[in-house]
């Protein structure tokens, strides 16, 4: 659940950031370029859409990626687990013997405390970070992969223009042109995962 959680997010914040700059690219190419006016009823422009968050999951790549993931860092979370159960014990052993302690055993108590805490969060910080980095490297493979591919499908399917449908500027999407599907099974066809 927290690996889970945590590739979520990232897969977000990364291809968040791929899109926004991929799409500042696009848009100095095209303000570059000499502006085209189209003719009425003559070449109308063909856009599509396509959501790269539920791609790179829905590929076979992307799933065995995020499962290789949970499953490498399965042991962490389980002790990251085991150290929350601990601290929750000695928490309420404490306040249990609270009434009956001294200063001087309440003080040491409360450091002791305090030390396996700080312990506990920089152990799950640092699962965090390896999750994000261990993501990073496998979705970033993958998105590049689905760029181009989106690219062909493009070009072959007569499209003007792709947009990524999660970067949120989408305000009306026409059944057919959202082609995310398209490109998660020419995905799966051209990068078989190896089981």
């Amino acid at each position: 659940m927290l690996v889970r959680a945590f590739f979520s997010n990232f897969t977000k914040l990364s291809l968040g950031l791929a899109v926004a700059s991929a799409t500042l690219i696009a848009s100095q190419q095209s303000a570059s370029a000499a502006p085209q006016v189209a003719k009425p009823g003559v070449n109308a422009t063909r856009v599509a859409l396509i959501d790269f968050q539920v791609a790179i999951l829905q590929t076979e790549e992307g799933k065995s990626a995020k499962a290789k993931i949970e499953k490498e860092l399965d042991s962490r979370k389980k002790e990251l687990l085991s150290q929350q159960s601990e601290l929750k014990k000695i928490e309420d052993d404490f306040e249990a013997k609270r009434g009956v302690l001294s200063e001087d055993e309440k003080a040491a108590k409360t450091r002791d405390l305090q030390t396996k805490l700080m312990a506990f969060q920089r152990s799950q910080m640092a699962l965090e970070q390896e999750v994000r980095q261990k993501e990073m490297q496998e979705t970033q493979k993958i998105f590049q992969n689905l760029s181009a591919l989106v690219e062909e499908y493009a070009k072959k399917n007569n499209f003007d223009l792709v947009f990524e449908k999660g970067a949120g500027a989408v305000l009306y999407v026409a059944r057919g042109s959202d082609i995310t599907a398209d490109i998660v099974g020419l995905y799966n066809q051209r990068h078989k995962v190896k089981k």
